[in-house]
């Protein structure tokens, strides 16, 4: 019954039109989380465009999308569900893409964050992987799994919120604009991980949907 189901869900040419660009959005974001961890391991400031250029191919594809669901891809029930999912999806490209610009922003990483940052990066990277396994087990199977991997790396990254705001207490700036750049790139690279997690429920949401 469940194979039937999820024949007729994902059976049409509109629905696996979708189900691919969705799986397209979760790779740009996988990329863009790559690009990021060079960003900040190594500093690598010229591949900020890329970031930029990701988020402008991740906005095309979440309005082609919305077209075609809005266009008749899917039953009525799931249509809402699926649209909420790719707007998730193009906040974290979006988010990822203000991480960039605000490290161009900064001036200097402390040594004594930069390892958080680089740990931070990396678990996100892993989170994005996890996505897409996740959107791949609407089909699949082993949903359940995948989620609470999810949970816990977003776990890992909330316990390292007190660490690094503790040593931000200790860090000189050379003025507000220094300090609100600063305090914003960390805020961001630190809600990537919730933004997946949301984006995680949302599949959980379909996934009981398609059932």
């Amino acid at each position: 019954m469940i194979d039937r189901i999820k024949k007729i869900v994902f059976g049409g040419e509109r629905e696996r039109e979708v189900v691919e660009l969705i799986g397209k959005q979760v790779e740009l974001i996988i990329d863009t989380c790559e690009l990021m961890k060079s960003i900040i391991e190594r500093s690598d400031e010229a591949v900020v465009g890329d970031v930029c250029e990701a988020e402008k191919l991740g906005d095309a594809i979440r309005r082609d999308i919305v077209l075609k669901i809005h266009s008749g891809a899917f039953i009525p029930t799931l249509r809402s569900d699926f649209c909420n999912l790719a707007e998730e999806l193009d906040e974290i490209l979006d988010e990822l893409e203000d991480i960039a610009m605000l490290y161009l922003l900064i001036d200097f990483i402390p040594d004594e964050l930069r390892d958080e940052f680089i740990r931070i990066a990396d678990t996100n990277s892993k989170m994005a992987y996890l996505l897409l396994d996740a959107f791949n087990a609407l089909e699949e199977g082993g949903l359940s799994d995948i989620l609470l991997k999810i949970k816990i790396l977003e776990e890992q990254i909330d316990s390292m919120k007190g660490r690094i705001y503790e040593k931000l207490k200790n860090i000189d700036f050379s003025g507000y604009a220094e300090w609100y750049y600063f305090i914003k790139f960390v805020e961001k690279l630190l809600n990537v991980s919730d933004l997946i997690e949301d984006a995680g429920d949302t599949i959980q949401v379909l996934n009981v949907s398609i059932r």
